[in-house]
């Protein structure tokens, strides 16, 4: 995964570029990859900004309540994965997948 840079160093390096330092330049200074440079362009032209911005959706967690899931472990205690993923889905009104119960 990449490295996360700072609103402050994204702007004052994309404040070097618009003074003329070129790309390659801005790449030995600063330790930025050149598609980072150009995200960063294109970023600030789209959107006004260079803010980080979250890339990962986040991770609703389907059996993220324990408490729930270990009533449901109890009452169905001896089923199959495939019945307890079908048992939740109609307890719960939410399929997982066999994967998820195992």
């Amino acid at each position: 995964m990449g490295k996360a840079y700072s609103e402050d160093f994204r702007l004052r390096v994309l404040q070097r570029l618009d003074g003329g330092l070129s790309k390659m330049a801005a790449h030995r200074t600063f330790g930025v990859s050149r598609s980072t440079l150009d995200d960063w362009l294109r970023l600030r032209e789209a959107q006004g900004h260079v803010r980080d911005q979250p890339t990962a959706r986040p991770r609703r967690g389907a059996l993220s309540d324990l408490a729930v899931f270990g009533e449901f472990a109890t009452h169905h205690q001896g089923a199959t994965l495939g019945q307890m993923a079908q048992a939740w889905q109609q307890e719960q009104g939410q399929p997982l997948s066999i994967n998820t119960f195992s």
